[in-house]
């Protein structure tokens, strides 16, 4: 695997295969959200795995507007990697849903087709479990200002995500929490993650999101985990399915199902990508 340089978010390539598939992780999380899915896409594609400026290794410097900053750093990434002439495929989840939409509105000539997974927006997210999470988040806060030991709230940071985005927490790899906690180790670094999110969300609250999928140019993949409590599966209902865009829904997973349920989101995935090869091959 290689490591991309430092004027572009921070990248890991892995695979050699004639297409390239992008993967775009969620708000708070980094690329190795997608370690139990990354082999077998290698296998088949060029994988690039991207930390999102602001996240992972890519936590140094962001700017706004986010989600369009974001999109032209990686227009700029592919345009490096692939040239103008291959165009890309896009996964994307949670917040990295919302920048592979934006991405493949904004640049359809880049983006061959698109999977959005567990998407914010589509449906508003309910009250209940919005007020659940600002309870926690105020929590956070009151421990950054408390003199509690950062190994403190970097458990408590790693409870909040397996709890929110795992359909089963208890059961998630060591590995997993691990990768994900030691991005969030120091009270700044936790600070900085609740300040970013407060564009996260004003930002998406902006997009006019069922607008932008039902615009899209290219095949899309929609899917959510039966059990996501961040972005329910119910807004599953609002989409209409097209001959280029389908709708799956996850059985027993949660927020982040290529974690919870790798072969499960795999046997969703690969087939859609197929369908492009098939394409590819058939108009070359």
């Amino acid at each position: 695997m290689r490591t991309a340089s430092t004027d572009r978010p921070h990248v890991v390539t892995a695979g050699s295969g004639d297409r390239t598939v992008v993967l775009l992780h969620g708000y708070s999380d980094h690329g190795g959200t997608w370690q139990k899915v990354l082999p077998t896409l290698a296998e088949q594609y060029t994988v690039l795995v991207v930390d999102l400026p602001g996240f992972g290794h890519s936590s140094g410097t962001w700017r706004e507007p986010l989600i369009d900053s974001y999109v032209e750093a990686l227009s700029g990434l592919v345009d490096d990697r692939t040239g103008p002439d291959a165009p890309v495929s896009v996964i994307g989840n949670s917040l990295g849903a919302v920048t592979a939409l934006a991405w493949a509105s904004a640049r359809p000539d880049q983006v061959a087709d698109v999977v959005l997974s567990d998407m914010p927006g589509v449906a508003p997210i309910p009250r209940t479990w919005t007020r659940g999470v600002q309870f926690r988040v105020e929590r956070l806060t009151q421990l950054l200002s408390a003199p509690v030991p950062d190994r403190v709230v970097q458990q408590m940071v790693g409870a909040l995500y397996a709890t929110a985005a795992l359909r089963h927490p208890l059961r998630a790899d060591a590995s997993v929490r691990a990768g994900y906690t030691r991005h969030y180790a120091t009270h700044r670094q936790v600070a900085d993650l609740l300040a970013l999110g407060r564009v996260v969300i004003r930002e998406i609250a902006a997009l006019p999101i069922p607008q932008m999928i039902d615009d899209l140019a290219m095949p899309v993949l929609l899917l959510w985990g039966a059990n996501d409590l961040l972005t329910p599966a119910r807004a599953a209902r609002r989409i209409t399915v097209t001959a280029d865009r389908r709708v799956a829904v996850i059985p027993d997973c949660g927020h982040c199902p290529q974690l919870d349920c790798p072969s499960e989101f795999l046997a969703e995935i690969l087939p859609f990508l197929a369908r492009g090869d098939d394409r590819i091959r058939r108009y070359s």
